[in-house]
């Protein structure tokens, strides 16, 4: 069964609170240690802003350069495939130092990592952590997707595929944990055809109370 997750069309800033949440609590391949995560994603501004967030106490945070092997430590990892007729997709990868590895491609094998001059404020890529709960505020501007995509945009409606996840290869219990499940045997999180479904939907600031002010 796939996994279908609402993006709301906003005008402002909203309510991070009253944003739907997408559970990461599909456990793949190995026990899950106790570990909890969630996403939120919302659309305002000509970008895709996203958060990730993990209860997860003592996290592993060694990496702290860009395009480091941060799968290694505990990270959160968002999938996108922008087009529905194309198999390629971008993967934005952070440990809770906000490090961030940033690839494109069309599955693991072909998958190249992308340098992206000043990606931090690029991507507004902001650290978050509350006892033991961490986690990533980040954006994709539409503007960066059109670069790889130029046929690209946002209307009411549009539905797109993309998954988030968890997990830490080299932490005291290494774990993976999904959004929309994935079905392989061996773990790997790069198979587009175990996406979810992400819609872009309107919606109206008043009905919805999305927003702190009326």
């Amino acid at each position: 069964m796939c996994s279908e997750y609402s993006i709301y069309m906003l005008e402002n800033t909203p309510d991070w609170d009253k944003i739907p949440t997408a559970w990461i609590d599909q456990v793949l391949w190995l026990p899950n240690p106790g570990i909890g995560a969630w996403a939120k994603a919302c659309c305002f501004d000509e970008a895709l802003h996203v958060r990730l967030f993990a209860h997860e106490p003592s996290p592993l945070a060694r990496f702290t350069g860009e395009n480091d092997m941060v799968c290694l430590d505990s990270c959160l990892e968002f999938f996108l495939c922008p087009l529905r007729n194309d198999s390629r997709y971008f993967h934005f990868e952070f440990n809770p130092n906000g490090a961030l590895y940033l690839g494109f491609g069309h599955d693991r094998n072909d998958g190249v990592r992308q340098i992206v001059q000043d990606a931090n404020r690029l991507f507004c890529v902001q650290k978050l952590a509350e006892n033991d709960i961490w986690g990533i505020s980040f954006c994709i501007p539409f503007s960066f997707l059109k670069l790889y995509m130029p046929e690209f945009s946002v209307q009411n409606g549009l539905s797109l595929r993309g998954n988030f996840y968890k997990c830490g290869e080299e932490t005291q219990t290494p774990h993976y944990l999904a959004w929309n499940r994935v079905k392989t045997a061996s773990p790997d999180f790069h198979r587009p055809e175990d996406f979810g479904t992400l819609f872009f939907t309107s919606f109206c600031e008043k009905k919805a109370g999305i927003f702190g002010e009326a």
